[in-house]
């Protein structure tokens, strides 16, 4: 198969987002190829925001530390391939198919018991099987929705959990509090173990943290600020200094310095329980860490980013990012998934632009929220704003203008996939 068959194959399974969130059909399909998840180790990583950004993080570290490290993110921005990694390289398109020779069989025999897996059970299960061929040392696994019944929890032997910024979002499956949705996501600690959490985490879900690690006997580490020093952080660079220790990323926006401390941490922590890694690793495993559509900043003949952020949480943080924009002639192109909370979004960061240009994505137009409705909210929130069919005009439109400071394509991660793949093919 095609690539193109290939993710036409995963997808055309049952894959609504209600049926996702019960591992219990996952843990059925795993039995069928011996569980290759408990011949594995994991670090695990739920929250709402920086899970991809942390995972990459992590990985990294180890990988300059000379471990064979797995990696599984969600979704992809570049290829479909890139969300099973090993040292960063991609799985290839041979092995996929390969792995699906496997798997066939099995989702039949389970189709004919009206329990087949959906598309993220079945890429979840060629991670496993894919990291665990390859022998690697170490996995770091993110989770894809939630935590608890999440098809990623099925994992027995994880070292530590990290749990990035939790915050709203998916109301409608993990609960509409702070609270619920706090416990969905620490249902990944598991007994005895450490978990490490945001150093920025809102109050009501760290005591919900603190509360799961008690009733786990898990050590609950959470970066101290009082040892940070930011000494620099732009569009372009992030350069700190932690216990005394100096660090750059070239991954931008202030939340990425919390989330590579919850990496620093983590590597203390493997450190004592016995792993091999040097400051020198961590330096250059953060350094080197890339992250598409986050904060990415693009070849163009204007100043151009993309960055994934959907939900309030990541509002906030483009917040911050554009305040070294403020009174500049910014230029926005935005589409959201049907069923986000986009007046909020829009509330947050929409007196940044001079105009916001709202268009749909190409992936699923079905699943992209109407720009009738997106023009209503901008002229109730007083945001000038227009829509165009298209992403290709909705981008020409910004070419047309003069002295554009700032151009930022954000609002859904599906957006910035378009947004790349539209520059690679001109």
């Amino acid at each position: 198969m095609t690539n193109k068959e290939i993710i036409t194959y995963i997808y055309k399974k049952r894959n609504s987002l209600k049926e996702n969130i019960d591992n219990s059909r996952m843990k059925t399909f795993l039995n069928y190829i011996d569980n290759p998840q408990d011949k594995l180790k994991f670090i695990h990583i739920a929250g709402t925001n920086g899970k991809g950004s942390t995972t990459t993080m992590m990985a990294n570290v180890l990988k300059n530390s000379g471990y064979k490290v797995g990696k599984f993110i969600s979704p992809f921005i570049i290829s479909f391939n890139e969300r099973i990694q090993i040292n960063n390289i991609f799985i290839t398109d041979e092995e996929l198919n390969e792995y699906i020779e496997i798997l066939d069989p099995i989702i039949q025999k389970m189709d004919k018991d009206n329990n087949a897996p959906v598309g993220f059970e079945i890429i979840t299960a060629i991670a496993f099987m894919h990291f665990l061929n390859n022998n690697c040392d170490i996995v770091c696994l993110e989770v894809g929705l939630g935590g608890r019944l999440d098809p990623t929890n099925v994992i027995s032997s994880t070292i530590l959990s990290i749990i990035t910024l939790i915050d709203f979002d998916h109301t409608e499956l993990l609960g509409n509090t702070i609270e619920q949705i706090a416990s969905e996501k620490c249902g990944i600690i598991k007994k005895n173990k450490v978990t490490i959490t945001y150093p920025i985490q809102n109050k009501k879900a760290l005591n919900v943290i603190r509360k799961f690690c008690l009733e786990n006997n898990n050590k609950l580490y959470i970066p101290n600020l009082k040892l940070l020093d930011i000494l620099k952080c732009n569009h372009s660079i992030n350069y700190f200094k932690y216990k005394g220790a100096f660090y750059k990323l070239n991954l931008i926006g202030e939340y990425q310095i919390y989330n590579a401390l919850m990496v620093i941490v983590a590597s203390n922590i493997l450190i004592n329980l016995g792993y091999k890694i040097s400051f020198s690793a961590i330096n250059t495993g953060l350094l080197e860490s890339k992250f598409p559509a986050r904060l990415e900043k693009i070849k163009s003949t204007i100043n151009t980013f993309i960055d994934g952020s959907h939900n309030l949480a990541g509002a906030k943080s483009l917040k911050n990012f554009l305040y070294e924009y403020r009174g500049k002639r910014n230029y926005a192109i935005i589409s959201f998934t049907k069923g986000k909370d986009y007046k909020e979004f829009l509330k947050e960061i929409g007196s940044y632009f001079t105009e916001i240009i709202f268009v749909k994505y190409i992936n699923d137009y079905k699943h992209s929220e109407d720009t009738n409705n997106l023009l209503k909210c901008a002229k109730e929130l007083e945001i000038n704003a227009i829509s165009f069919d298209t992403l290709n005009d909705a981008y020409s439109y910004v070419l047309s203008k003069n002295n554009v400071d700032l151009l930022l394509i954000t609002g859904s991660l599906y957006l910035a996939s378009n947004f790349r793949d539209m520059l690679t093919k001109d």
